[in-house]
């Protein structure tokens, strides 16, 4: 009987100890949220943090309680103010800003909103810059040794070109401020310039839930940290989610831009660039992507470059195509290298593996499938790009001609000469694919057009032979403004012609410069398949002009030709 006392005692002490345990916790978990350090819990917001994740304030200022205080329409200004800030429409910010500092010259969150709008303006003026330092010097003396004084430092600490010390002024602010987004975004924006891809976006993120996903800066921040690191597929959801929510942003639309090309889709990019300058005609950024279409790489992990998606097929090719040639019964190999084919857009080829294997194994799975979709890819590669390889270039033309008329400008495909009619097409079948309005016959079966794309004028000639076939094509390009001598390396018009003529064409074989006599030196590409022959050339001491020759293989000389005997071919126009 006492043992069973004391057993109960013990029980009842056990169950009172953790009530008791119980409610101090409580009370203690109450206590710490109402007088512990203040913090911020973040909703659902795409591309932000967890919904429900905590950000402590730290000892950043309660800017939102200066302006509850003041009168209903300041505060509707207030909001107007950061949300065209948030927005990109900065100097619209700027004068409500500047406006509310003049009526409201102690409520600090007017002049945080106008130094913050200062530091993202395109241009500034000299009045401008003298407001600016007004601006940080009152809020550096009202908040010392916080967050904020840590973060102005930290931007003029890169202005005047120290990133190791902006980088870590800016760290002690996010850490002493981590509710206030524009520090955070701030972080981030040094973080990617120094290379750290991941810590980052933690930081953009962050900066996108903190500010309710109404930052443009910081979804143009994470699709570019996307972007750099490689990682496409990411870049492209946080581009396609911020564009419905900030159409007119020049850097989403200009990533893009760049997703597009790295697809090979260049008249979907080359639309995109168009309308940014259309909306905003003096972005350079968007200028230079339409100058060098088709001459973009995609990056790859780790800041690595992984080549256009064409570009990794053709490598795949390479590798497979010996291994069919030695093993030529294994079904499951060709069928690897059909698609390899299809990928790098070698229609018939990839035809020809797949009919091997429905011939041989008419039950092999999906092959059926696989030769239905081969068509799809083909038709869908002729409508959108239009520059598929040379193996299917006639099968192209002769689908779109019908429904075309005739062309009145060159698209990225057509550069260089690279006209979509085949060789020994008559020259009703040339006129009827391109305008003969665009031309000026100079010789009995020779037309010439030109067209200037600054800084280069180009003149195309395009040769028929004497039964009036299509024959060939003289490239001559000139940079207007080349004034250099370029003495021991390629001018900057033949890198850029080479790189997007191996973009059209595929891997071209430099020759490196040759000696020719008479005091020419011949710098070339060349570019060689069955039905095709073309050869992009500089004469060193000539840094302005690049001349391009493209016609039939089958008209050369069987031995074929040493690279000086091509000089009279290229000077001929």
């Amino acid at each position: 009987m006492a043992n069973t006392s004391s057993a109960s005692r013990t029980a009842a002490y056990l169950f009172l100890f953790c009530f008791f345990g119980a409610l101090i916790a409580y009370g203690g978990y109450k206590l710490y949220n109402k007088y512990g350090p203040s913090k911020v819990v973040v909703g659902e917001i795409p591309f932000g943090l967890k919904a429900g994740s905590s950000i402590l304030n730290g000892d950043a200022p309660n800017f939102k309680a200066d302006v509850e205080r003041l009168p209903v329409q300041a505060q509707a200004e207030f909001r107007r103010a950061g949300e065209l800030s948030r927005s990109g429409a900065t100097k619209a910010a700027y004068e409500i800003y500047d406006a509310l500092v003049l009526l409201y010259p102690n409520v600090d969150a007017a002049v945080w909103g106008e130094v913050n709008t200062l530091f993202h303006m395109d241009s500034v003026t000299e009045s401008m810059r003298d407001r600016a330092d007004l601006l940080i010097g009152r809020l550096m003396s009202r908040y010392p040794s916080t967050g904020i004084s840590f973060y102005l430092d930290s931007r003029k600490s890169l202005l005047a070109g120290n990133l190791t010390v902006a980088l870590e002024l800016a760290k002690m602010a996010s850490n002493r401020s981590p509710s206030i987004y524009e520090i955070r975004l701030w972080y981030a924006e040094l973080l990617l310039k120094n290379g750290n891809m991941s810590e980052a976006a933690s930081e953009c993120r962050a900066a996108i839930s903190l500010s309710s996903g109404d930052s443009q800066r910081a979804f143009e921040l994470l699709a570019k940290i996307y972007h750099d690191e490689g990682v496409l597929d990411s870049a492209s959801l946080v581009i396609d989610y911020a564009l419905t929510q900030f159409p007119l942003s020049s850097d989403l639309l200009l990533l893009r831009g760049y997703l597009a090309e790295y697809n090979g889709k260049f008249d979907e990019a080359e639309k995109t660039y168009q309308r940014i300058i259309a909306f905003r005609p003096d972005y350079e950024k968007a200028r230079r992507a339409m100058a060098t279409i088709g001459e973009k790489t995609a990056p790859g992990k780790n800041g690595s470059y992984a080549g256009s998606s064409r570009d990794r097929a053709q490598v795949a090719c390479d590798i497979l195509a010996p291994l069919v040639e030695r093993y030529p019964e294994n079904l499951p190999l060709r069928e690897a290298l059909g698609i390899a084919y299809t990928k790098a857009h070698m229609f018939d080829m990839a035809r020809r593996e797949f009919n091997y294997i429905l011939k041989n194994d008419p039950e092999y799975p999906d092959i059926k499938s696989r030769i239905s979709e081969l068509e799809q890819v083909r038709k869908v590669a002729i409508e959108e790009y239009n520059n598929g390889l040379t193996a299917n270039l006639n099968r192209a033309i002769d689908s779109l001609r019908e429904s075309m008329a005739p062309e009145q400008k060159h698209d990225f495909s057509t550069k260089l000469g690279h006209y979509l009619v085949r060789y020994g097409a008559s020259s009703q079948e040339f006129f009827r694919k391109y305008s003969p309005a665009n031309f000026k016959q100079v010789k009995r079966f020779v037309w010439q057009e030109s067209f200037f794309e600054n800084p280069y004028h180009h003149t195309y000639t395009v040769v028929f032979d004497s039964q009036n076939r299509f024959k060939e094509v003289h490239v001559v390009v000139y940079d207007s403004a080349s004034s250099s001598n370029h003495l021991g390396v390629a001018p900057e018009i033949f890198s850029r012609l080479l790189k997007q003529n191996s973009r059209i064409s595929g891997i071209s074989n430099n020759t490196g410069e040759t000696d020719c006599g008479n005091g020419v030196v011949l710098d070339a590409a060349v570019w060689e398949t069955r039905d095709n022959f073309e050869i992009l050339a500089r004469i060193v001491g000539k840094p302005a002009e690049v001349r391009m020759v493209r016609l039939d293989r089958k008209t050369l000389p069987p031995s074929g030709m040493k690279l000086c005997d091509y000089l009279p071919l290229l000077m001929e126009f």
